[in-house]
């Protein structure tokens, strides 16, 4: 695919200054750029805000979250006790 974009002069400099830095030309510091933005990992805060955003609209506490962990915690153990012991 080829792409062609106009960039103010400001921003032209600095990419023919960083992809010189890297003994690049223009276009392969921009192309190496998109590829690094499509393939990069998600950050860990990028994983948890749709997590972070349900638990603020659920109205639930964190005391509410922490009894709710404790009592599944021990729900477990009790489970992997009870399946040792059989």
């Amino acid at each position: 695919m080829t792409l062609t974009i106009q960039v103010p002069k400001n921003i032209g400099v600095v990419l023919e200054e960083k992809a010189r830095n890297q003994g690049k030309d223009v276009a392969a510091y921009v192309e190496n750029l998109i590829e690094k933005d499509i393939d990069r990992r998600k950050t860990l805060d990028e994983i948890l805000a749709p997590i972070r955003k349900n638990f603020a609209d659920s109205g639930m506490t964190e005391e509410d979250l922490d009894a709710l962990i404790k009592s599944e915690r021990q729900t477990m153990w009790e489970e992997m006790k009870s399946a040792a012991n059989n």
